[in-house]
């Protein structure tokens, strides 16, 4: 279905991408992944038609239909949710096009082409796409926001479902999805699991949600932070993994042994060349003619031993030396101090004076305690963190806040970061450091010398996440309110929040729809948030348990 071949970009002095080559049959599921920065998205983009190659060629089965969702989906306008899937998915410009041609059958040519436009109207199931509209609309969640809803009173969170589900109707031959499950709730997200597994459209995915990779494809194409080229495995993410680690070992093991060769043989060359060096000095006396002679006959032959051994070095295929880097690691402690630390809530009625409201809410959360809260988009979950947080004023009931309590929000802070400081100022600004003790902080969360002094907006997403752990760590926070803080970082600052949070001893309120990280944060307490309720449940298995029933019974009337 498509090939690439030795595809290369460039930006300035900067190359994206190398020498990328890979094929993909019909069908294939792959996870592209590497760190943050490193081009997957250039290659989605290039594979799209959006960014042109300086190099190299994507070869496409003819008359294959590509389908994209990039990182930030906006979708605008007066249009309704209907109106924009229809037009989307190209069903009204068919039907229109099948009720022109209707009426010039007798001609060959036009007959031809409705006959055409008749058969893509049926493989898009258009009699029934309606129907089609309302089971995807419902397994994002969306059941309840009526088709006649426009889309400039959607929320992020159903724009991006509405603008996935209009790729999904599209029936595309090639799906290309930059971070799908970042603006998704866990039934959404589980939703689009089980309709990928069940499609035969091919798929390139970029995520860093490793439950849902390792439920949808077996496949991996690794781009190289350093050599940016593609290394392609199979099996699952997970399998990946192990790869990746059992890699590396092995070439520090065939580095260390292939070392240890080389400085015994260098030993070798340089006791050949001692010999070598004493036996062409040695003098003796006159009449040592022959022993002289005998000598230096000896040290030639060592001369050239060492010459020999020395050539051998050289021709040695050279194991190259692992590039390891410092284990990303976030050192956050909570300072317990002084003063009460519990988080209390009765009867609170959250939301906006004439709007959206949610509750009464009765919840506590003792210090130390680790609260989930699950719920779909839209349903509050966010409002709520806010209202406990300060952002928003209560609109009934009382919230009782801990003296000792010293809250780090991630989602707030994120929100109103500002962008034109540089990193170095923020962080002496906020935590009160020097400028010395800023960039040894800065340097432990992994930002290079050259980045400091650059001003926060030029940090992508995942840096910006991991500016605000920085200060995090600096403040000594107790609370941290945790608003789907697993979106935008690579694997490597996601596996240093797991162990974080799994060692911190403060209080943690978390929103989140990964599901291996839900499993690391080893909840005490999980409610969902419906309707305006929020009710306790057993665990965030349940939930998942729940949502997995719910899409499997909608695939089936799709």
């Amino acid at each position: 279905m498509l090939q690439a071949k030795h595809i290369q970009k460039s930006y300035g002095s900067l190359t994206v991408l190398a020498d990328v080559s890979f094929s993909l049959a019909k069908g294939q599921k792959v996870a592209l992944v590497g760190d943050n920065g490193t081009g997957k998205t250039t290659i989605l983009k290039i594979i799209a038609g959006l960014v042109e190659p300086d190099a190299g060629e994507i070869e496409l089965v003819k008359n294959t239909c590509i389908g994209y969702l990039p990182q930030d989906t906006s979708l605008s306008g007066d249009e309704t949710i209907s109106v924009y899937l229809r037009r989307i998915a190209g069903i009204d410009a068919l039907e229109q096009k099948i009720e022109v041609l209707a009426s010039h059958l007798e001609d060959k040519a036009k007959s031809d082409e409705y006959g055409d436009a008749h058969e893509q109207y049926e493989r898009l199931d258009g009699y029934a796409f309606e129907h089609r509209i309302k089971v995807m609309l419902a397994g994002f969640g969306l059941e309840n926001v009526g088709i006649d809803h426009r889309l400039s009173d959607l929320s992020s969170g159903q724009k991006s479902k509405v603008a996935l589900a209009g790729i999904l109707l599209k029936g595309v031959d090639l799906l290309l999805l930059d971070e799908p499950t970042n603006n998704l709730d866990l039934p959404a997200l589980i939703w689009l699991e089980d309709f990928l597994r069940k499609s035969d459209a091919a798929c390139i995915v970029i995520s860093h949600d490793r439950r849902f990779l390792d439920r949808v494809v077996r496949k991996i194409f690794e781009l190289g932070r350093n050599t940016r080229v593609l290394n392609i495995s199979g099996g699952s993410y997970s399998d990946y993994l192990v790869m990746v680690a059992k890699r590396i070992a092995r070439q520090k093991e065939e580095y260390r042994l292939q070392q240890e060769e080389i400085e015994r043989l260098s030993d070798q060359a340089r006791q050949q060349r001692d010999t070598s060096a004493r036996g062409s000095n040695w003098q003796g006396s006159d009449n040592d003619k022959f022993l002289r002679g005998f000598k230096r006959d000896r040290a030639g032959g060592s001369g050239r031993k060492a010459k020999t051994i020395e050539k051998r070095i050289d021709q040695m295929e050279k194991v190259e030396k692992p590039i390891e880097r410092d284990p990303f690691e976030i050192p956050l402690k909570a300072e317990a101090g002084s003063g009460t630390l519990d988080i209390r809530l009765t009867d609170v009625v959250a939301g906006y004076p004439d709007g959206f409201t949610i509750g009464p809410v009765s919840f506590e959360a003792r210090y130390g305690s680790r609260v989930g809260i699950m719920g779909l988009n839209g349903a509050g979950k966010s409002t709520l963190l806010k209202t406990i947080t300060g952002q928003l004023a209560t609109l009934g009931g009382t919230i009782e806040i801990g003296s000792g309590v010293k809250i780090g929000n991630m989602m707030q802070e994120h929100e109103s970061l500002p962008r034109g400081r540089t990193l170095l100022e923020f962080l002496k600004e906020r935590a009160g450091f020097r400028e010395q003790d800023s960039y040894a902080k800065l340097a432990k969360f992994g930002f290079e010398e050259g980045q400091v002094k650059q001003p926060i907006g030029t940090l992508s997403p995942g840096g910006r996440a991991r500016l605000l752990l920085t200060l995090f760590s600096a403040q000594s926070v107790n609370v941290l309110v945790l608003d789907e803080p697993t979106n935008h970082l690579d694997l490597e600052a996601l596996e240093a929040l797991e162990e974080t949070i799994e060692a911190y001893r403060g209080t943690i309120l978390l929103v989140s729809h990964d599901r291996y990280f839900l499993e690391k944060a080893r909840l005490d307490s999980t409610y969902t948030l419906s309707e305006g309720v929020l009710t306790r449940i057993p665990d965030y298995k349940t939930y998942v348990a729940q949502a997995e029933e719910r899409a499997s019974q909608l695939l089936k009337s799709l």
